[in-house]
């Protein structure tokens, strides 16, 4: 009769603890938001309409967009656009941030180069920083650019490679103008130089404003 009790017993708190698992509060879930699950883009020549996801219903937000990606978990949509700081035949571009829940945008990059891709990354201190990677149109040339998504740029450097990123420390590779060509036939070039950088460091730097700049 005791082992029937018990086993009766172990039976109710293994039900309790099932539905607490899977019980969300109304309140807690109200404070998850709305996330983004999808971007598209819709390109007219160089720049078009930036369309995303949000509860499965498509929105657009912008009609200036390139290349978009979603980070913070959907909170939030880095996207590229034409608000760039000038640059070589004004080929510069911006990055701007939309907050899906505020559903506003902000500028946090204007730069003299083109975007080519934004990695999000999360560092041990908790800071949520991209690491953006840009390429001019003429040497062809990459460049590199850390940007806080709250604050703005706080870290460029010119004709570099990332070579590494290990937890919380970038490597990157520093090149000659005649490299680049070789690179871009395959070849491949050892860095003359490199540095190591701490990226919870260079978050507390001060945010970097390009002066709008148009070179010919």
């Amino acid at each position: 009769m005791k082992t029937c009790k018990r086993i009766e017993m172990m039976i109710a708190i293994v039900a309790l603890l099932i539905v607490s698992a899977v019980y969300v509060p109304a309140s807690k879930a109200q404070t998850l938001g709305p996330r983004a699950t999808k971007v598209r883009l819709d390109i007219q020549s160089i720049y078009g309409a930036l369309f995303v996801t949000i509860a499965e219903t498509e929105k657009k937000v912008t009609d200036q967009a390139q290349q978009a990606w979603i980070i913070n978990g959907g909170r939030q949509v880095v996207y590229s656009s034409n608000e760039g700081a000038g640059g070589f035949e004004n080929e510069g571009q911006s990055l701007h941030v939309y907050d899906v829940g505020a559903e506003k945008h902000k500028r946090i990059m204007s730069e003299y180069f083109m975007v080519d891709k934004v990695t999000e990354v999360v560092t041990s201190n908790k800071k949520r920083a991209l690491l953006v990677t840009m390429e001019d149109g003429g040497l062809g040339a990459s460049y590199f650019a850390l940007v806080d998504p709250l604050r703005g740029e706080v870290f460029f450097r010119r004709w570099v490679r990332i070579l590494s990123r290990q937890s919380d420390t970038i490597v990157l590779g520093f090149y000659r103008e005649r490299d680049w060509d070789e690179m871009l036939q395959g070849k491949k070039v050892r860095p003359y130089k490199r540095e190591r950088h701490n990226l919870n460091s260079l978050l507390r730097r001060p945010v970097i404003v390009n002066k709008k700049e148009n070179r010919l």
